[in-house]
């Protein structure tokens, strides 16, 4: 299956959620700062991915686990897949 990736700041990542347009949610390790995560939002239909990169830079945002989950609480997701290293 290929999925074509997309990197977006991260108020287009919130209303992606709003409109369900990404309905999986990964947080991945980042290789180079241990326990920080990128966030990856997947829309499995459409063979879509979001990833959420800084809104001055093209580099991914990374996050410490807890600030994470406290976003997407904020925005109604209840699952969130973690993957590490």
């Amino acid at each position: 299956m290929s999925v074509i990736f997309y990197r977006v700041k991260e108020g287009e990542f919130a209303r992606l959620v709003e409109t369900q347009s990404i309905t999986k949610f990964i947080a991945q390790e980042n290789e180079n700062s241990p326990l920080k995560f990128s966030l990856v939002g997947i829309n499995p239909d459409k063979k879509l991915a979001y990833i959420v990169r800084h809104g001055r830079s093209d580099e991914l945002r990374t996050w410490r686990l807890d600030t994470l989950g406290a976003f997407l609480k904020k925005l109604g997701v209840t699952n969130l897949e973690v993957q590490f290293g």
